[in-house]
């Protein structure tokens, strides 16, 4: 029943992509590259709703899945040894793209002549310069198609992204009509004016008679008033006389009174002043030997913080010089250990990811952002041993954006010496526990300043690689070296299991895919050792 569901929504996808073929962003025919060893990424500017691959034998080869809802990976079955030339459509935002999955048994993780498997169409404008450029795909063998494909790799390499076109945009605007006024009845409104002026004239005459009667009543009030109030003007005058007299006489009293009780007080406060001097001396004189010697003692005091003081500041600025441009130099420079710049020994284990401008500065906000985030769901697993008897390397996160893998380190230092972070590489294990190939760099933290780690503290890094297509029963060994050899090197074992659960996090299969096979089992080797690859 699944098989005819399958078909069926197969055919319903094909004739909508075939129907709309002559819309303009649509893509028809570009050919993907599938590597053995690498996850082949596609980017699209809306949501993916549906990935269909043309045959359903198809599915034993190559496993398609949405990624970040807008992107798309496509691994290979690794239980083959070769895939066949298939189509795969996928709906996004509206659009149907119908693309060529060719497989390359050839394609490298680390060959810098070819680039990524990456597909970026993430951009609209982008998208439909690059569907009006397609020519439509000619009849040709696998072989030719591959061989085409690897030409036109090898010329995308120079440059990879095309600058996004201005968009534009459209404003329209509407006018309201306008209104008339109405007419008026002239003969309607010269009678009422009329009305209206017959009608003032007596309320005016009504008014001026009420007023002079108003002003009589007003005028007869005032004079009443007027009369009452010199009454009491006089009342009150003589009263204030009779108070006048009577305050000045207490004033009189009560300022003789006041001079006898100022005079005895004088005399009283020099009797009482003249005992406080004396008790004043008496008291200064005792106190005075009890001062000169608290203030010796805190001179003392003084002087002894001072010295602790600037002793302690001469051993944070002695301190602070070790980590100078010259104290650096100084210690580790003149023993030809260049901090300024990476090992000698790291150039073989990058690839071009890690010099190129563009894809440095990508890598570095993406690692930055990770530095700066606390993400859950932390691995926290450590190295197999420590680095010097005390540095601990330990790996908190993978995380996957587009093609490349990054792998967030704590490296917490409980020694009394500096951490000089050296050469850091990884090596890819088969389920055998044989080293299959080394998997270079793209990117590490602080390319410019190899990350050195001071003694009691701990620092976040973060290292890069191309996303590798590891199964369960392979792994990852991730390597960190000492720039002094005698220090050591920490090895920290990622089983496939674990990094395929990372994976899953962000991959998630769509409506018109079958349902793949279960993983295969954990080997249980999530603890092993590796040894040092040279």
């Amino acid at each position: 029943m699944l098989r005819y569901l399958k078909r069926y929504f197969l055919i319903i996808g094909c004739c909508a992509f075939y129907c709309a073929a002559a819309n303009s962003q649509n893509i028809n025919g570009e050919k993907i590259i599938v590597g053995r060893e690498s996850i082949t990424i596609i980017n699209f500017p809306d949501k993916v709703v549906n990935i269909n691959l043309s045959e359903e034998s198809a599915y034993d080869y190559y496993i398609p899945k949405r990624r970040e809802e807008r992107s798309i990976s496509i691994q290979f079955n690794k239980e083959k040894t070769s895939g066949p030339v298939t189509g795969l459509l996928v709906n996004e935002g509206g659009r149907s793209h119908m693309f060529r999955l060719l497989f390359d048994s050839t394609y490298d993780i680390n060959d810098d002549s070819r680039p990524p498997l990456w597909y970026d169409h993430s951009d609209l404008k982008a998208l439909k310069a690059f569907v009006k450029n397609q020519k439509e795909p000619a009849e040709a063998s696998a072989g030719d198609e591959l061989a085409k494909e690897k030409e036109r790799q090898k010329q995308e390499a120079a440059a990879r992204n095309a600058e996004a076109l201005a968009a534009q945009k459209q404003a329209e605007t509407a006018k309201a009509p306008a209104k008339g006024p109405e007419d008026n009845s002239v003969e309607l409104q010269q009678k009422k004016a009329a009305l209206d002026l017959a009608r003032k004239e007596a309320q005016e005459k009504e008014r001026q008679l009420k007023q002079a009667e108003e002003k009589a009543a007003a005028e007869q009030r005032a004079a009443d008033e007027l009369a009452r109030k010199e009454a009491a003007q006089l009342a009150s005058q003589k009263e204030q006389d009779e108070k006048k007299q009577k305050e000045l006489k207490d004033q009189q009293n009560a300022e003789a009174l006041a001079r006898a009780q100022k005079a005895a007080a004088e005399k009283e406060k020099q009797r009482q002043a003249q005992q406080a001097l004396k008790k004043k001396q008496e008291e200064e004189h005792r106190k005075k030997a009890a001062e000169e010697l608290a203030l010796k003692e805190a001179a003392r005091k003084e002087a002894q913080e001072r010295l602790v003081q600037l002793e302690a500041e001469n051993r944070k600025k002695e301190a602070e010089k070790a980590y100078s441009e010259a104290g650096l130099w100084q210690r580790y420079g003149k023993k030809g250990i260049d901090l300024y710049n990476f090992p000698r020994n790291q150039v073989p284990t990058v690839n071009s990811d890690f010099y190129v401008i563009r894809d440095t500065l990508r890598n570095f906000r993406i690692s930055d952002s990770l530095l700066h985030t606390d993400i859950a769901g932390k691995l926290n697993i450590e190295a197999d041993k420590p680095i010097n008897k005390g540095v601990v390397v330990s790996l908190e996160n993978i995380v996957f954006k587009d093609v490349h893998t990054y792998f967030k380190l704590r490296i917490t230092n409980n020694t009394e010496e500096d951490f000089l972070m050296g050469r850091t590489y990884m090596y890819w294990y088969d389920a055998a526990d044989r080293a299959r190939m080394m998997v270079k760099g793209s990117y590490l933290t602080y390319i410019g300043f190899f990350p050195l780690v001071r003694p009691k503290t701990t620092q976040e890094v973060v290292f890069v690689t191309r996303s590798p297509n590891v199964i369960n029963n392979e792994s990852l060994v991730l390597f960190v070296d000492e720039r002094r050899k005698e220090k050591g090197t920490a090895s920290i074992v990622i089983p496939g299991a674990v990094y395929n659960r990372e994976l899953a996090k962000v991959q998630t299969p769509v409506p018109g895919q079958l349902p793949q096979q279960p993983p295969a089992p954990a080997t249980g080797q999530k603890n092993r050792k590796r040894a040092k690859k040279e």
